[in-house]
């Protein structure tokens, strides 16, 4: 990993935790009661890049002859460890 990342995760890092106690301090909230939505918003972000990722790669491998042009299946991006998103979810 390059320096940039690192940074760049310190930073992540550092705003979770004043976003963590932004909650804790100015809601009236348990966090038992705002875990699982943070959570829930931080699984879809995931899945979302993990999809774009994946879509990228597939339009590579069909562009460069290493995938067949074909309609893209969700196995396709299964096999490239990423969820399909239907178009609905994106």
């Amino acid at each position: 990993m390059s320096n940039d990342t690192f940074k760049d995760i310190e930073k992540l890092e550092t705003d979770l935790w004043e976003a963590a106690d932004n909650l804790r301090a100015n809601s009236k909230l348990s966090s038992s009661q705002y875990f699982m939505p943070v959570l829930g918003v931080i699984f879809l972000r995931h899945a979302a890049n993990r999809f774009d990722t994946a879509h990228r790669q597939i339009e590579a491998d069909q562009a460069s002859g290493k995938m067949p042009k074909r309609k893209v299946l969700p196995a396709d991006y299964v096999a490239r460890r990423s969820l399909f998103l239907p178009v609905e979810a994106r």
